[in-house]
């Protein structure tokens, strides 16, 4: 089975990725471009996929418009001008541009000819589950289609996965700094996010997790930036027992509890009356969080 090769983008927001890592979803679609006249493909499949992914929460799609290598010197213009013309947040947040030797797409993906946009489903671990070319069109729409709901059948369905509940995911943003070393604690964008469901909040940052019910949650604000030696990895307050779970200096969000939560370190009998997360959407998360804490008021 072929698997996406490991490369960097950017998306139109300004956010370093990392493909596959920072794919957000149990499935997701890459519409990969070639040519500048290629956007008119990519278009066309929007609309079937923004239906879809209405109907799955754990389905996202990404524009991938892969440049040659020689065009890196210019990208902040490229980019910019895409940006300037597109202006959604939406857009820009699922655009990914990636600047590399196109051989390093096209070999591992076995894509012999240029001349057409890809179209490739691929599961969170960057293996690829069904793949074609061309815009869209009701049989190859039909096809892809049927792959999704293939895996969306095959996965678990026992409450091990946050995805499995119907919610909003806030991934965390990632420090290109500091990847290296949550990396080697197992964090990394597929196992970082927080996700506020119906019923509950869960923050999960590699092997670490909190969880508790959305009606717990007092109060959100953003925060930050912060100081690196207090804000990468995973860190406890020894002022008043806060943990934080951070990936970048920027900033984060503060989410304070009710009753304060246990179980977020190995030390279980440690409870934390508050948890910072250092997600990229932070006004979204603490938009999400207030709705939680009018549910428990």
């Amino acid at each position: 089975m072929r698997r996406f090769p490991t490369v960097s983008a950017r998306d139109l927001e300004g956010t370093d990725r990392l493909l596959p890592d920072d794919l957000g979803g149990e499935r997701n679609v890459a519409l990969i471009a070639f040519r500048r006249h290629h956007q008119a493909a990519v278009d066309s499949w929007v609309p079937w996929l923004e239906e879809r992914a209405a109907d799955d929460p754990d389905l996202r799609f990404y524009e991938l418009p892969t440049i040659g290598t020689r065009w890196s010197p210019v990208r902040p213009m490229i980019d910019g001008g895409m940006a300037t013309a597109i202006r959604t947040p939406a857009v820009l947040a699922r655009t990914w541009t990636i600047y590399t030797d196109v051989r390093r797409i096209t070999t591992p993906l076995g894509i012999t000819d240029t001349d057409d946009i890809a179209v490739v489903l691929l599961g969170r671990d960057g293996l690829v589950r069904w793949q074609s070319t061309g815009a869209f069109e009701p049989r190859r729409a039909s096809r892809l289609g049927d792959a999704i709901d293939a895996m969306r059948q095959s996965a678990p369905d026992d409450g091990s996965s946050d995805h499995a509940r119907t919610g909003r995911q806030f991934d965390f943003a990632f420090a290109p700094a500091a990847r290296p070393l949550l990396a080697a604690a197992g964090i990394v964008p597929s196992t970082a996010h927080v996700t506020v469901t119906d019923d509950e909040v869960v923050a999960r940052f590699g092997p670490w997790c909190c969880r508790t019910p959305r009606t717990n949650v007092r109060d959100a604000t953003t925060s930050g930036p912060y100081r690196a030696h207090r804000a990468i990895g995973v860190r406890l307050s020894l002022a008043d027992g806060g943990l934080t779970f951070g990936s970048t200096t920027a900033g984060g969000v503060c989410i304070r509890f009710h009753e304060p939560v246990g179980g977020l370190v190995p030390r279980v009998d440690h409870l934390h009356p508050g948890l910072t997360v250092t997600v990229a959407d932070r006004d979204g998360l603490v938009a999400a969080l207030d709705d939680a804490r009018r549910v428990g008021d």
